[in-house]
């Protein structure tokens, strides 16, 4: 099941590349910018800006669920039926989730490949978490393999080795998250510890496959000096891991809890100063930069890299 197909991306891999969002994800952090993406089944989206008050939705939703404002009672609507999205040409109320074979996903992929053979991209299998989509994942990897097109994964890692194996001989390289290195507090704000994600990098990184760690630097949750200093020592002994890169905490995602009927738990959370941000990428640089690796932070677009 795939929730979105996000063309044009130039973050996320080498070149111009097309983003394949897999839905669902074993971890549940409060900061997730897509939390349409940790189920694994279809879920309603709610955008009250395009209804037009019809009525439609509220006269023949069979769980008599919505109220005369067109919201959706979430707690009367536990099978997400659909009638409601199948009826509301305004989109108000819209499904997030659609299955594709292998042959429908590569199509629609396949439709830039003009673009990955100039731009020197391809496409990037993101999530949710597409690991836990072993089987799936190393089918469409395979098939974008023999038909040219760079393959990229990013993951939380968290999904056993056995499952995805087999997809690693089809994959160029990938971006995997460490997002608190101590495993109860990790267990605490995510809902599991760390030490599957931990082990499965290590047994990537042997396999050959090029890793970017990733960390979104979250106030009060992930951007202490100790929890950076413990991933940055993680990744020295990390033979495939050549870079460390800090994500800034965005709330771009917000909106999207209110139309899931969910409470974003971060409100009023204000980013990490742009001078935060620097002394953390030195922190990290003066551990990493001994062992030939390095660790950045987007700025307008371009890494800001800090020497120690």
């Amino acid at each position: 099941m795939i929730f979105n197909i996000q063309k044009c991306s130039i973050h996320d891999g080498d070149g111009l590349r097309t983003l394949v969002f897999f839905k669902g994800c074993p971890l549940r952090c409060p900061w997730c910018s897509n939390p349409e993406s940790q189920s694994y089944g279809p879920e309603i989206i709610e955008s009250p800006s395009k209804c037009i008050g019809c009525g439609l939705c509220r006269d023949r939703c069979p769980q008599r669920a919505i109220a005369g404002t067109g919201k959706i009672d979430r707690t009367k609507c536990p099978e997400n039926c659909t009638v409601c999205t199948d009826i509301c040409y305004a989109e108000a109320k819209r499904i997030a989730g659609k299955e594709y074979t292998i042959d429908e996903l590569f199509d629609e992929i396949k439709k830039d490949f003009i673009f990955y053979e100039m731009k020197g991209g391809g496409v990037t299998f993101s999530g949710g978490e597409p690991l836990t989509h072993g089987k799936y994942l190393k089918e469409i990897a395979q098939k974008c393999k023999k038909n040219r097109i760079n393959v990229v994964v990013e993951s939380c890692g968290y999904s056993p080795f056995a499952e995805f194996e087999g997809a690693l001989s089809y994959i160029d390289a990938m971006f995997m998250d460490i997002k608190i290195i101590d495993s109860a507090l990790h267990k605490k704000i995510t809902g599991a510890g760390n030490e599957l994600i931990l082990d499965n990098i290590k047994k990537i990184s042997e396999f050959g496959i090029p890793i970017t760690i990733r960390t979104p630097v979250i106030p009060g949750y992930t951007d202490s000096v100790e929890n950076i200093t413990g991933i940055a020592e993680f990744i020295t002994t990390l033979p495939a891991v050549r870079e460390y890169e800090l994500l800034v905490y965005h709330n771009l995602g917000e909106s999207k809890y209110a139309s899931l009927g969910k409470k974003y738990e971060l409100a009023g959370v204000e980013p990490p100063s742009d001078e935060q941000m620097r002394q953390l990428v030195k922190k990290a640089n003066s551990i990493l930069q001994p062992h030939g690796k390095q660790c950045f932070y987007m700025k307008d677009n371009n890494k800001e890299v800090i020497t120690c």
